[in-house]
């Protein structure tokens, strides 16, 4: 019932506060199923409200499910989204020590302990990471961050590693074009045989977007919020279709 509605105001374009108080109305807080929990983790995160996010991770048990989403990507991804929102403040003090101690243990969360690395060094996490540290005038960390991001090749992955080879000198688009394509192949079958269907929806739509097929990507997107959450779709989802009209709204700015 509530990943129901969640994913029906999703697919509406609604606001994160309307799916907040949609979750939160669950009855018992503290047994919340896992997957309750990691959305309105991902929710509070949507809407800036860190704390409270963060606050849903301690002292709680997650179990390690066959086939589910790992915590440790949802923690990651929680403090990946403050550290961004702090950068835009303007705050980079605090943005480059979230950045930097983004795969540190925590009290109260076992989880922390271990299998973090994984999360944090994925290509698209470094590419964000390298974006904060670019933005911070830490040009020599960012261009490491952004290399790394570059060596993770896979066809999940492939998106962010060709965002960050954009930032680095030598950048070949062709090059580049042909391993996207290859790669939105692999997601295409993915999608049909995966059972994070919905994930390599999302993906398959990330890599049209980068290809420049924007009408096909908007169409991949919004069915990847038809189909079950999972590896955070909806959140990596609602978060590709805001930045896109976010620029369509800068475009429409400057053109008058």
């Amino acid at each position: 019932m509530y990943l129901g509605a969640d994913q029906s105001l999703s697919i509406l374009r609604r606001e994160s506060r309307e799916r907040i108080q949609l979750l939160e109305l669950y009855p018992d807080p503290s047994t919340m199923p896992s997957e309750l929990v990691f959305e309105l983790a991902m929710n509070l995160a949507e809407a800036g409200e860190f704390d409270r996010a963060t606050s849903l991770f301690r002292n709680r048990f997650f179990p390690r499910e066959e086939g589910g989403t790992d915590v440790r990507q949802v923690w990651v991804e929680v403090l990946l989204q403050r550290a961004r929102s702090t950068q835009r403040a303007g705050n980079c003090d605090p943005a480059l020590a979230l950045a930097d101690t983004l795969g540190s243990p925590q009290p109260d969360m076992p989880f922390t302990t271990d299998g973090l690395t994984e999360f944090v060094a994925s290509a698209r996490t470094s590419y964000w990471l390298g974006t904060i540290q670019a933005a911070c005038q830490k040009t020599e960390a960012a261009q490491r961050r952004f290399e790394a991001a570059t060596r993770r090749l896979g066809a999940g992955e492939i998106v962010w590693a060709w965002l960050a080879a954009k930032e680095l000198p030598g950048f070949d688009s062709s090059r580049w074009t042909a391993q996207l394509e290859r790669a939105l192949k692999e997601s295409d079958f993915m999608a049909e045989s995966s059972t994070f269907s919905g994930w390599w929806v999302y993906n398959s739509a990330m890599l049209k977007r980068a290809l420049g097929r924007e009408i096909e990507a908007e169409r991949a997107f919004r069915n990847s919020l038809l189909l079950p959450d999972g590896l955070l779709s909806y959140h990596l989802t609602r978060e590709a279709l805001a930045s896109n009209e976010g620029l369509s709204r800068s475009l429409d700015q400057s053109s008058r």
